[in-house]
C-alpha cells in the first residue's frame, strides 16, 4: 500500500528546476517521467536512503499527488514532509486538508510514521495468512514481495514485533535480498478467485507476544527495544542448527542468535555462545552489530565470559558503527592497552560526533 498527499495548482513541474529549489540535485535520482491519460508522472528515489519509489502524479487541470510506499525506509518516512512542503511551495499550490494553523511536518509526524509502518505490517501479516506473497506497490526492483518463507530465512515470523519485520524488510530492500516474482507467477497468481474478489475476508492478525527484549539506543540517544516471540526464538535455533550443518544464513541473522544466548531469552544465558555467534556473523558479512556486540560483551564481562578490554577495542576496531567509534575514543583516553592518548581519543570522539552519535557529541561539549 502506499501514503499520499495531494496539492492543487496548475502551475507546471520542471523536475530539474524542483530539485535545484530543493537543493537536492545531487541526491535525488530521476529513475523515469512519462505522460499519463490525465497528465504526467514522476518516479524518483535517493541513492543510498530510499528502498521505495516516491511518485509525483499531476492530473489535469490542477491536482499533483505525491505518493510514499508505506514500505519505504524511515529517512524517507522524515524526506516525505519536506518533499510534499517543498513542492507546494515550488508549484505555490495549497496542500489539502491542511488547515491554516496546521503544517505539514505536524501532521507528518514521528507519531505518523510509527502509524503508517504499524499498519502497513498488520496489513502484510494479514495478508500472508490467505496469499503466499505480498506485493511493494512501489517497488525499486519490479514486482518485489514479502512471503512468510522469506521473512523465515531471517528469523522473523508472522508474530515477530512490528519494528522487527520492518526492519528486516528494509534489510533486505537494502542489500537486494528481497525475492522478485516472474511474470509466469504473477499472471498464475492473478488467476486465483480470491485475487480481486469484492467480498471482505475475516483474517486473525497474528499478534507478538514478546518473551524478551533488548535495549539499544539510537544515534540520537533514543532508547528502543528489540522484542522476541517464542516463535522468533524457536526459528532462530533452528536456523543455528541449519548453519552448522552447512546451510548458509545472513550474517545480521547470527548476529540475533548470539543476542538470545547473551540475553538469556528464550535459552540459556552464555556469553561464551554469544561471543562465538557475534563472531560467525562477523566472519558472515556483519561489520556493523557483531563486531559492536562483541565489545561491549567484552567491556562489560558477563555470564561465562571475562572482561577483557583488550578484547573490546580490537572489536571496536572492526566495527562501521559510529557508536563502536566512540568506545575507541574511549579506550585511547582511558588507556585500555596503553598509556593514554588524549589526541588519538579526540580523533576518534570526532569521528562518532560526525556520524551524530550522542555520547560523542555530550563528550565533546564537556
Amino acid at each position: 500500500m502506499h501514503t499520499n498527499q495531494q496539492i492543487r495548482s496548475s502551475a507546471p513541474l520542471n523536475f530539474k528546476a524542483y530539485l535545484e529549489f530543493m537543493s537536492m540535485t545531487d541526491r535525488v535520482e530521476l529513475a523515469f517521467q512519462t505522460p499519463t491519460e490525465k497528465g504526467f508522472e514522476w518516479y524518483f528515489y535517493r541513492p543510498f536512503s530510499s528502498t521505495t519509489v516516491l511518485i509525483i502524479a499531476f492530473q489535469k487541470p490542477d491536482r499533483y499527488t505525491i505518493s510514499m510506499d508505506c514500505l519505504a525506509s524511515v529517512d524517507d518516512y522524515r524526506f516525505f514532509p519536506y518533499l510534499v512542503d517543498s513542492l507546494a511551495q515550488y508549484l505555490k499550490g495549497t496542500i489539502e486538508e491542511l488547515s491554516d494553523t496546521e503544517t505539514i511536518y505536524q501532521r507528518l509526524n514521528e507519531e505518523w510514521m510509527e502509524e503508517t509502518i504499524a499498519d502497513e505490517i498488520a496489513r502484510i501479516k494479514g495478508t500472508l495468512t490467505i496469499f503466499p506473497k505480498y506485493y511493494i506497490s512501489q517497488s525499486l526492483v519490479g514486482a518485489a514481495y514479502v512471503s512468510a518463507q522469506a521473512l523465515g530465512r531471517f528469523g522473523v515470523t508472522l508474530t515477530s514485533a512490528t519494528p522487527r519485520i520492518y526492519g528486516y524488510i528494509q534489510h533486505m530492500l537494502l542489500h537486494d535480498l528481497i525475492p522478485i516474482a516472474t511474470p509466469e507467477e504473477i499472471a498464475y497468481e492473478n488467476s486465483h478467485p480470491m485475487v480481486g474478489a469484492e467480498e471482505d475476508y475475516d483474517v486473525d492478525i497474528p499478534q507478538h507476544q514478546s518473551i524478551g527484549r533488548v535495549k539499544s539506543w539510537q544515534l540520537n540517544g533514543e532508547e528502543t527495544f528489540e522484542s522476541y516471540s517464542q516463535e522468533d526464538v524457536d526459528l532462530l535455533l533452528n536456523l543455528a542448527e541449519e548453519y552448522l550443518n552447512g546451510e548458509k544464513i545472513d550474517g545480521v541473522v547470527l548476529n540475533d542468535i548470539g543476542t538470545i544466548y547473551q540475553e538469556g531469552i528464550g535459552t540459556t544465558q552464555d556469553g561464551k555462545i554469544a561471543a562465538e555467534w557475534f563472531e560467525e556473523a562477523y566472519q558472515a558479512g556483519d561489520t556493523l552489530y557483531a563486531p559492536t556486540n562483541l565489545g561491549d560483551l567484552y567491556r562489560k564481562g558477563g555470564a561465562n565470559i571475562e572482561k577483557s578490554l583488550p578484547k573490546a577495542f580490537a572489536y571496536y576496531q572492526k566495527s562501521t558503527d559510529p557508536y563502536s567509534f566512540y568506545r575507541i575514543g574511549q579506550a585511547y583516553e582511558e588507556g585500555w592497552i596503553d598509556a593514554p592518548n588524549q589526541e588519538m581519543a579526540m580523533i576518534w570522539h570526532h569521528k562518532a560526533a560526525e556520524a551524530g552519535h550522542h555520547l560523542a557529541l555530550k563528550r565533546l561539549k564537556t
